[in-house]
């Protein structure tokens, strides 16, 4: 046997694909546990970022300008725009008559516009963690933004488009995202693991193997196979006392060493793919050394 060979052996795909294919459920099973490691991590990060349950109202205005007097106005109240003018003076004030008990400051947190396509569509949202606040705001400006049109010469009037129902929100809705992303993780640290396992595996998988490690021993090929029956009616008599031996069946008994001494050879058992390398380097030296022949090796 010649062990320098056996360890500074090339890369054999082969050989690695045996193995990767053994070990595959271990790139499965760390893929799956991954993304649900992702998920939960997720899940735990936004429940402590968003801290209380946040509520949210979108309501949508309708916006008629006044094109006669003004035909550019609809250029100045682009999506921009309106995100300010929502917190500026003249609506915030409106908004705090019509509901006293709301600061300014509770509004300026809590109001944000946006223009999504059609200019004259002005979606005001409002979001906090406290519901009654978050319904009193959007009721006022319900009134605000139609007085606001009142004052200005550019607008004719603002009416209420869509009147909706407060709902719960989450801002950190990104749970696929993170279990896709824990998932590929744990995808590319297990298949590195397996392959680099694979890799440094001094396990016997392939007959290159077998023939690296024990160069004196001939390997026969899998059993019933026409390898297998061809070798063996080549290299073996057909009338020959061979005794099959496997590691799981060895044991130090000198009456059956006896047996084997008197028999006109061992044939070894490999069962490829297990990490019984061990075992079988001391099948092959004790029966060496009770100067017992073996004739060959089979799967």
């Amino acid at each position: 046997m010649s062990k320098v060979d056996f360890y500074t052996r090339a890369i054999d795909l082969k050989r690695i694909w045996r193995q990767f294919i053994k070990r595959f459920w271990i790139i499965i099973l760390a893929t799956v546990l991954g993304e649900l490691l992702g998920f939960v991590t997720y899940k735990v990060y936004s429940n402590v970022k968003s801290g209380n349950t946040v509520y949210r109202i979108r309501n949508d205005y309708y916006i008629t300008f006044n094109h006669k007097d003004f035909p550019n106005g609809v250029d100045y109240y682009n999506a921009y725009t309106w995100d300010g003018i929502l917190r500026d003076d003249p609506i915030v004030n409106e908004a705090m008559k019509t509901a006293p008990s709301i600061t300014k400051q509770q509004i300026l947190d809590s109001v944000t516009g946006e223009i999504l396509g059609d200019y004259r569509i002005l979606t005001v949202v409002v979001t906090g963690t406290d519901q009654e606040l978050v319904q009193t705001i959007s009721d006022s400006y319900k009134t605000a933004l139609p007085h606001f049109a009142d004052i200005i010469d550019m607008i004719s009037s603002i009416d209420l488009w869509t009147d909706a129902d407060i709902e719960v929100y989450d801002a950190y809705t990104r749970e696929p995202n993170a279990a896709f992303l824990g998932g590929f993780i744990a995808l590319l640290i297990s298949l590195f693991a397996v392959i680099m396992y694979g890799i440094f595996d001094d396990a016997i998988y392939t007959e290159r193997d077998w023939h690296l490690r024990y160069p004196s021993i001939t390997y026969l090929g899998k059993r019933n196979t026409d390898e297998y029956k061809v070798n063996r009616s080549h290299l073996l008599s057909d009338n020959g006392n061979y005794i099959e031996l496997s590691t799981d069946e060895f044991c130090f008994n000198q009456a059956e060493f006896e047996k084997m001494r008197q028999a006109d050879g061992v044939l070894l058992i490999l069962v490829p793919g297990k990490d019984k390398t061990e075992a079988m380097d001391k099948v092959v030296y004790t029966l060496e050394k009770q100067n017992i022949k073996i004739v060959g090796v089979m799967e």
